[in-house]
């Protein structure tokens, strides 16, 4: 019954923005109905953390709480954004920066986003998740390149370009893990399910490059180091709405990808160093974001290279491995998108008003725009992982898990790369907020505006704070045990 709603729901709301011709109207049914589908999420999670799976149409459609995850951060971040998104459009249309056809152009853009992620979390089906990894690339392309204006779509480009090759490289290590199972028969050895109950078949052989190619191929979307040059134009670009989506949803969702072939992988004896693809790639993204944080002069552009940080967090929490480490890389990626969330917004409420992206262009937002200024503040403090924000606690849990298994050198690198980060984000930011150079300023108008999004992000950030210990933990529990096996 819940699946008939949910597409009922994408139904209504591809129609009303290609029937309805008021963008307002159209914004405000984008909302209701982002506010449904996170409503029958919420209802879909009390029935899995009952049954601990649920599944439709002969079991294409499956859903675990490892899957269910990535359905709440979706459902959620985009249920924000769209809301954002309102007052947003409504703005560019004001100015003359975008046609009401090219709102609409947004609308369904936006949509076919959200259904493809959507898409790619509950596909019990390889072939399937991979063409919904393809379909959020090409629905991301248009929105990076959305503002038309020759860097954004030089940004689009680039991802698409760059994008296209690891999913391309991704799809050869599908293709091959598939002839892995050779030793299976049947349509249904694309089903995840199958595979993992008949895992004792995979050549152990041909799964070794087969993974690997599904690592850096994947990867590449998912923002890993050297793969990640595609990253810091494109979310630096983008609509901030779009921006704090792809930050806090797709880059995670493509982890996803990866994980759940890992997990089928870390069963078949022989090849338990793959996990330090996790590893090796974890570190490489951390020390490439640090530094690159550290000599930014575009605020949006650190962001992303944050992001890139943050996919390394959760890399080495998989890689480390164990009930800690899983239970962490799990957490962060929850907490990481509600925090990167806030922060893209926010810096879209900053652009907005100051017109600028170059971090020394813009002092004393604590006198400009002090609402924004405290949302900022709060924003840095749960992505740098400063108590008592669940950032902290998922980032402890990574580091524990690293000193308890042994990984000195990656644990040292980790926490080196976090202090880096940290003060990186102290030099940038606290210039912009404080930095007044003794001058008269005068408040903005734009300072309370937008201002909603941005105080539901926070209700999601404390409540995950405080539930990470109690109703949220039993759903986290078990999807450790499905990554664990």
């Amino acid at each position: 019954m819940l699946i008939y709603i949910i597409i009922g729901i994408f139904a209504v709301l591809i129609l009303s923005s290609i029937l309805i011709k008021r963008i307002n109207l159209v914004s405000k049914i984008n909302i209701i109905c982002m506010a449904m589908l996170f409503a029958v999420i919420i209802i879909m999670g009390f029935e899995i953390n009952k049954n601990n799976s649920i599944s439709y149409f002969n079991n294409l459609i499956y859903i675990d709480s490892l899957s269910f995850i990535q359905l709440l951060i979706i459902n959620s971040v985009s249920f924000i954004t769209s809301i954002y998104s309102f007052k947003y459009i409504k703005e560019e249309i004001t100015d003359e920066s975008i046609s009401i056809k090219k709102a609409r152009i947004y609308y369904i853009l936006f949509q076919i986003f959200v259904f493809a992620m959507m898409f790619l979390a509950v596909s019990n089906n390889i072939v399937a998740m991979w063409i919904g990894l393809e379909a959020t690339t090409l629905s991301t392309a248009f929105l990076i390149g959305f503002n038309n204006n020759k860097l954004s779509i030089e940004a689009a480009w680039k991802y698409i370009i760059i994008c296209s090759i690891g999913i391309g490289i991704g799809l050869v290590g599908i293709v091959l893990f598939i002839y892995s199972m050779s030793g299976s028969s049947g349509e249904y050895v694309l089903e995840w399910t199958v595979i993992l109950q008949n895992y004792s078949a995979i050549n152990k052989d041909i799964v070794k490059i087969a993974f690997t190619l599904i690592f850096v191929g994947v990867g590449t979307k998912a923002g890993f180091a050297p793969m990640h040059t595609w990253l810091s134009d494109g979310h630096s670009e983008a609509p901030s709405p779009i921006s704090a989506m792809m930050s806090g949803i797709l880059i995670n969702l493509a982890l996803y990808v990866i994980v759940r072939f890992y997990i089928i992988v870390r069963l078949v004896k022989g090849v338990e160093n793959l996990r330090y693809l996790f590893i090796i790639f974890g570190c490489i993204s951390l020390i490439i974001a640090s530094f690159s944080i550290l000599k930014q002069t575009n605020y949006k552009r650190l962001l992303a290279f944050s992001s890139i940080e943050n996919i390394g967090i959760m890399s080495l929490g998989f890689g480390f491995g164990g009930v800690i480490g899983i239970f962490g890389a799990l957490l962060h990626s929850i907490i990481h998108a509600y925090g990167k969330t806030l922060l893209f917004l926010e810096t879209g409420n900053i652009l907005s008003a100051y017109k600028t992206k170059r971090i020394d262009k813009i002092k004393g937002l604590i006198h400009t725009m002090p609402v924004n200024a405290v949302f900022l503040i709060i924003g840095i403090l749960v992505i740098t992982g400063t108590p008592p924000f669940a950032s902290f606690f998922s980032e402890f849990r990574i580091l524990r898990a690293g000193i308890q298994n042994g990984y000195y050198i990656s644990t040292s690198i980790y926490a080196f790369c976090l202090l880096l980060v940290f003060a990186g984000f102290l030099l940038s930011f606290i210039k912009m907020i404080f930095d007044s150079e003794n001058v008269e300023y005068i408040r903005f108008e734009k300072d309370r505006q937008n201002i909603v999004p941005l105080i539901i992000t926070l209700v999601f950030i404390i409540t995950v704070t405080c539930t990470a210990s109690t109703c949220l933990n039993s759903i986290l529990n078990k999807a450790v045990k499905i990554v664990l096996g």
